[in-house]
């Protein structure tokens, strides 16, 4: 029986770390924690879970066909975090054919009915 390592490049198995969180046996305690495991739900293509964590004033109407990107590396660059707001910007690769190629985002993350939620994209580091 192989073990599967947790996309969010963690190094822990999935079923240890995002995999509860995706499995809803629990909810992200940090804005980091929802970061690492949304970069885990479009990696496995958990579209309710994208859709559970979404902020629902931000939230699009994602489909299957859009969870198809064959996502490889997780790099988290730094965080802000806050009591009511957080922030992090991160690298994702993914493979596009036999292209190598990068993602960089700054996201925000908001508490809302006291769980963190991804919010949207900012410009600037604030």
């Amino acid at each position: 029986m192989s073990i599967l390592l947790c996309p969010c490049d963690s190094g822990e198995n999935l079923k240890a770390c995002c995999g509860l969180y995706l499995s809803g046996k629990a909810y992200p305690s940090t804005a980091t924690s929802l970061l690492r495991s949304r970069y885990s739900a479009y990696a496995t293509g958990n579209l309710t879970y994208l859709h559970k964590t979404w902020h629902p004033d931000t939230r699009p109407n994602l489909r299957a066909q859009d969870l198809v990107t064959q996502w490889t590396h997780l790099q988290i660059i730094r965080v802000k975090p806050g009591l009511k707001h957080s922030v992090a910007e991160f690298k994702a690769l993914y493979r596009d054919g036999d292209q190598k190629c990068e993602v960089r985002e700054i996201s925000l993350f908001k508490l809302y009915r006291k769980r963190w939620v991804y919010l949207q994209t900012c410009a600037d580091w604030p």
